[in-house]
């Protein structure tokens, strides 16, 4: 059987505002709320996921994440109400996406 796969990818100006692996770090911070717990459930770095977030708030119009780094009462990362909006038009997208993907595989497997 012949699939056909999308995997979306977001940019302005060139750089990488959305992606799967970006999407998924922010839906981790969301449940941990820490980025170094959504790092870990993710099994990728802290400084990686530090990056990704940095890289999301510096392209995107308004920060998407807002980062406390630790101290006395440990830090902590939360998704702002742009990121939240973001990160559902993003899985709008992506059902729309994957609902055309689901149409095409089946007419190339005719």
């Amino acid at each position: 059987m012949i699939e056909v796969e999308c995997h979306i990818s977001i940019k302005k100006d060139g750089s990488s505002l959305l992606s799967p692996v970006k999407t998924d770090l922010l839906e981790e911070i969301i449940k941990k709320g820490s980025l170094s717990g959504a790092a870990r459930a993710l099994k990728i770095s802290y400084q990686h996921a530090w990056n990704m977030i940095e890289e999301m708030n510096r392209v995107a119009p308004f920060p998407l994440v807002n980062l406390q780094r630790g101290g006395a009462n440990g830090g902590g990362a939360e998704i702002t109400a742009y990121g939240s909006k973001i990160l559902c038009e993003y899985s709008l997208i992506e059902a729309q996406v994957k609902n055309l993907m689901n149409q095409i595989n089946v007419e190339i497997n005719m």
